[in-house]
């Protein structure tokens, strides 16, 4: 028995016949999807916490303000990154994220070489407590967001999952250091360096691991 070849027309008709009407991802919704979230756990963050007592008393740190604004400053260019690979385009630059992050990394540089100098008092069980409060917190202020970018990649096509996961968790963990920033107290350079910017690294991490499996197109 021969089958009757089906002409081009009919074939193109058969091939398309049950596909649906995509919405198309856009750069505005996707941005402030994010910004919504981040300000979600933020203010999550100082409903459950409180909100940083020095700013309560009308006090700012200097130190404190310029790594609140890195932490803010990456997580918003990691997030134009992560959006823009969400919607690949030729000729799509997705570097600019790396230049925030090269300034948001002299803080836990800076840290790093302060507490050398400082010896074994930063490994007092205190201070290694309240350091992986911090930590734990700005990891939890962070999964909302990376669930908001996961799902975005998800409705996209990135061409490259595994970079596209780690920028995701940058971008998450960014928020989530920002969002501890406001409730922590401390002004001090170790622990702002090395603990806060610790869930930006664990972050980076698990973006990189678990985004790839659930973006797979």
């Amino acid at each position: 028995m021969t089958m009757k070849p089906l002409n081009s027309d009919a074939l193109i008709a058969d091939l398309v016949g049950d596909l649906a009407p995509v919405r198309p991802l856009r750069f505005g919704a996707g941005l402030a999807a994010v910004l919504a979230a981040a300000g979600i756990s933020a203010a999550a963050v100082v409903a459950v916490l409180g909100l940083r007592p020095a700013w309560l008393a009308g006090a700012v740190n200097p130190m404190h303000l310029i790594a609140t604004g890195l932490y803010g400053g990456l997580g918003l260019a990691a997030t134009v990154t992560v959006i823009i690979m969400g919607r690949p385009q030729v000729g799509s630059d997705h570097s600019g994220w790396r230049w925030a992050a090269l300034m948001a990394a002299l803080l836990p540089l800076a840290g790093l070489i302060v507490a050398i100098g400082r010896g074994a008092e930063e490994l007092a069980p205190d201070v290694m407590l309240y350091g992986a409060e911090c930590l734990t917190i700005g990891a939890a202020a962070s999964l909302l967001v990376l669930g908001v970018l996961t799902a975005w990649l998800r409705r996209g096509a990135p061409t490259a999952p595994t970079r596209a996961g780690l920028v995701a968790g940058v971008a998450a963990g960014a928020f989530g250091s920002f969002a501890v920033s406001i409730h922590c107290p401390a002004n001090d350079i170790v622990h702002i360096g090395i603990w806060h910017s610790m869930a930006v690294l664990a972050m980076a991490g698990l973006g990189r691991v678990l985004v790839p499996r659930l973006v797979r197109w």
